[in-house]
């Protein structure tokens, strides 16, 4: 069961005020929903070829694996692999942590986490069923969609300009501030953009549903990459 999800950057939110006091504020929120494991999407992990991957070591970083949640992630029907690293018995072993996963840990913290990595070379639709599958988890999970987003602002940034960059977060915001949760038309923009928030927003867009409640506290982008910072609830409160 999803207590507490949200858009939480992996970028230096400390180079902006307005997102680093959004982010406080939505460790706070996280908090008083008392989730047992944050599920974090991040595209900064493992990147299996044609296969969502599941993290099945002991430890990511200084973080305890929900290693139960993890098994059950890999018995969805999707092509969807456990991965580890270092010792060779996932239970003993430590995975190294990547900045998608403990920049959002920082603000959002939980008991154990899952860290789950989506597949761009999957189809889109299977990255909303995997979502559709997280929603279906027993347990109080935090769902956090480790995402920044248009990385193609500026002209002195690793990937150049692009005025697609400005397009896909602004259509990001207008999504975010709509009625409807639907993140498909971003898919237009999210290559010239160079984007890498597409794939977690779809996961957290098939857990939610659409007519999922979104609060955008905080927008910017500081440098070459635009940032959001959000709370997305579901239509009805969850259950105690």
């Amino acid at each position: 069961m999803i207590v507490f999800a949200a858009i939480a950057p992996h970028g230096d939110v400390d180079d902006d005020p307005e997102l680093r006091a959004a982010m406080e504020e939505l460790g706070r929120r996280c908090a008083a929903a008392e989730p047992e494991t944050a599920i974090v999407l991040t595209p900064h992990n493992v990147h299996v070829e044609g296969h969502f991957a599941v993290v099945t070591a002991a430890r990511v970083g200084e973080w305890e694996t929900d290693r139960e949640l993890a098994q059950q992630l890999l018995a969805v029907e999707l092509p969807i692999l456990g991965v580890s690293y270092g010792g060779n018995d996932p239970a003993q072993a430590e995975m190294p942590i990547d900045w998608g996963t403990e920049i959002p840990l920082r603000f959002l913290p939980a008991p154990r986490i899952a860290v789950v990595c989506p597949a761009r070379d999957r189809p889109l639709e299977e990255h909303s069923r995997l979502g559709a599958a997280i929603a279906a988890l027993p347990g109080r999970c935090a769902l956090i969609a480790s995402a920044d987003h248009a990385h193609a602002h500026r002209a002195d940034g690793p990937y150049g300009f692009d005025p697609a960059a400005a397009v896909y977060d602004a259509r990001l915001v207008d999504i975010l501030r709509s009625e409807r949760l639907d993140f498909l038309p971003l898919a237009e923009h999210v290559e010239a953009a160079k984007a890498d928030s597409l794939w977690q927003l779809l996961i957290l867009q098939g857990a939610m549903e659409e007519d999922a409640h979104v609060d955008l506290p905080a927008y910017a982008s500081p440098s070459y990459y635009g940032m959001a910072v959000a709370e997305v609830s579901g239509s009805s409160p969850p259950a105690a």
